[in-house]
């Protein structure tokens, strides 16, 4: 796949070919040229001033005037706002809108990716999550069960919350979200960026959200959950419970002074 540059539009400015990460871009007879293949991570269509240039395959109607964070947000307004983000623990029942919904997964589609990758799957359970549990206690049920030597280590550890889900005391992996959502991809640092920024989103949608190691991992190891959220060939490498908080915090909470080096 190449991108396309619109001769008619293009005036021959270069600002694309100074911005080219992989330097395949050239101006020649006063108008941009495509040299090769790159990885199509749109600083060219991005940096254009008369929108000549355009990826096919990619949808260009998405495509709208920047709004840079500089320009938009207050530096001081955004600290206060990463400061005062909780990881929440106790939900109410109500749904999560579609299109709250949506806002989240858009954050995350448009984190950067490694090599612009563009490979992480986001997955979001919430019409079918009585069925995700089912299946994730189930599986868990089955291994523990299993003789001791042939008992997965990482399951053992999930021994006391079996017990208690299955007491109907606290469910410590769900702890009664309405919807979960999962970040597949093959590298982690890609989905973990995607899942701040998704945090980030829902908290200005006035959603909570906790990272939940414990119930990523048993997802990822359950083959039987694996294939209900159709992860695919990408491990499951984030996972988010998300609803509307059921607890308020009136101040930010403290932290240790920050382990800094500026040079």
């Amino acid at each position: 796949m190449l991108i396309e540059i619109d001769a008619e539009r293009c005036i021959g400015c270069g600002r694309c070919v100074a911005d080219c990460v992989g330097s395949n871009l050239l101006v020649e007879d006063g108008t941009a040229r495509v040299k090769g293949r790159c990885i199509l991570c749109g600083h060219c269509v991005a940096v254009c001033p008369t929108a000549a240039v355009s990826i096919p395959g990619y949808d260009m109607a998405d495509v709208e005037p920047s709004a840079p964070a500089g320009e938009t947000i207050d530096a001081a307004d955004l600290l206060r706002a990463i400061k005062s983000r909780r990881s929440v623990r106790s939900f109410k029942p109500e749904p999560v809108g579609r299109q709250e919904l949506e806002f989240v997964l858009q954050a995350g589609r448009y984190t950067a990716t490694a090599k612009n990758a563009q490979g992480c799957r986001f997955i979001v359970v919430q019409d079918g999550l009585a069925e995700l549990k089912r299946l994730v206690w189930d599986g868990i049920g089955d291994l523990l069960a299993l003789p001791a030597e042939e008992k997965p280590r990482w399951a053992k550890l999930y021994k006391p919350f079996l017990r208690d889900a299955q007491a109907g005391k606290q469910d410590f992996l769900f702890r009664d979200a309405p919807a979960v959502a999962y970040v597949a991809a093959e590298r982690a640092d890609d989905a973990g960026l995607a899942a701040q920024n998704m945090e980030l989103m829902a908290a200005s949608l006035g959603l909570g959200v906790l990272f939940n190691g414990y119930l990523c991992r048993a997802s990822e190891e359950l083959p039987a959950v694996r294939a209900f959220l159709e992860a695919g060939e990408k491990p499951l490498q984030m996972c988010l419970l998300l609803g509307y908080p059921a607890v308020s915090y009136p101040r930010t909470a403290p932290r240790l002074p920050g382990d800094f080096v500026v040079k």
